[in-house]
């Protein structure tokens, strides 16, 4: 048995603190991690980890163990870096995980983009809201969306995302349309059940911050109900830009009190090494960073309209038509506006 390997797998089953999680992160069946524990038990001749059937703890032996193991396995790893730089392909499975509604409307056309640009890396997509563990779990990358965030895990913000309120035009034509933060609570609103019901919603302008108590006509976990519920005209949401820019943008919904900042959500991506990265790993970081583009402040969803859209085609047409005139402003289009993706 190869004693390099059965020594990435103890590192493995120390840090997860467990067989069945090294066995899941390094692939491998819970009976081929005993096997390679059981061989360096023998080679050594020191029992490294007490097992039971709920835990695994590390003897001291295994201890002293472990250290120099991760030490030669770092070592390795960068003279293989060092001697490959040049000429290595990244390859291997690379295992992303990412909040549902930000996968599914966000992440296909990058990730095509990206295997494209690197045939010898496969992908692993988990889309799941719940909290999810990477290192337990055996996730190299996660896509993780907060207010704020709280983690032992290494990461970057790539970019932010705005809160707009929002309703359909079927919904404003029945009930009117709110002139004030204070006029919300008399409309039919749909907002967020976790991580527990969003039933203050805070909006300010002008340094000003107004708390507006709202009764939640309906409470999803989905981003993605809330937004289909706004366009059938179930009542006023409160929605981040990467969900709801494309309804803006086509005018299915509109909108509302957009003088008024209603906050944002950060966009994150989290990884469990800094110095251990594959090299698979930081190219995806990189060209996931890449691709939101803009930098940690900007919103890369921020909505533009057709009648933008519309006003901006105008005057490029007539900037062709007379490119010497001065350039003037079109009424309608604001001043950085950029286009949603």
């Amino acid at each position: 048995m190869d004693t390099l390997e059965s020594m990435q797998v103890f590192v493995r089953v120390v840090e997860l603190g467990g067989l069945a999680a090294a066995a899941r992160s390094l692939d491998l069946s819970p009976a081929m991690v005993s096997k390679h524990l059981g061989h360096l038990e023998k080679r050594t001749g020191a029992r490294l980890l007490n097992r039971t059937t709920r835990q695994v703890r590390v003897t001291e032996a295994g201890a002293l163990y472990f250290e120099r193991c991760t030490r030669v396995l770092r070592e390795i790893e960068t003279a293989e870096a060092e001697a490959g730089a040049d000429s290595a392909r990244p390859q291997g499975t690379l295992r992303v995980t990412a909040p549902t509604e930000f996968g599914n409307r966000q992440l296909p056309v990058i990730l095509a983009s990206f295997l494209e640009r690197h045939p010898d890396i496969d992908l692993v997509l988990d889309l799941s809201n719940r909290s999810v563990d990477i290192v337990q779990e055996g996730f190299d990358v996660a896509i993780r969306i907060a207010r704020s965030l709280d983690t032992g895990l290494v990461g970057r913000r790539m970019a932010l995302s705005r809160f707009h309120l929002v309703a359909s035009p079927a919904y404003l034509e029945r009930n009117g349309r709110p002139q004030t933060p204070a006029a919300i609570a008399d409309h039919a609103c749909l907002t967020f059940a976790v991580p527990q019901p969003w039933t203050t919603w805070s909006l300010e302008r002008d340094g000003r911050e107004e708390q507006v108590r709202i009764s939640p006509r309906m409470l999803s976990t989905s981003a993605e109900a809330l937004l289909q519920a706004a366009l059938a005209g179930a009542g006023i949401g409160l929605l981040p830009s990467f969900v709801c820019s494309e309804a803006l943008a086509s005018g299915d919904l509109v909108p509302l009190l957009d003088d008024y900042d209603a906050g944002a959500l950060h966009i994150h991506v989290l990884f469990p090494h800094l110095k251990l990265l594959p090299a698979r790993t930081r190219l995806f970081i990189d060209f996931l960073v890449g691709r939101l583009g803009g930098g940690a402040d900007i919103d890369p969803w921020t909505p533009k309209r057709e009648a933008d859209r519309a006003a901006t085609t105008k005057k490029e047409i007539g900037n062709l038509i007379a490119p010497g005139r001065p350039k003037t402003k079109e009424a309608g289009i604001a001043p950085g506006l950029s286009s949603a993706r």
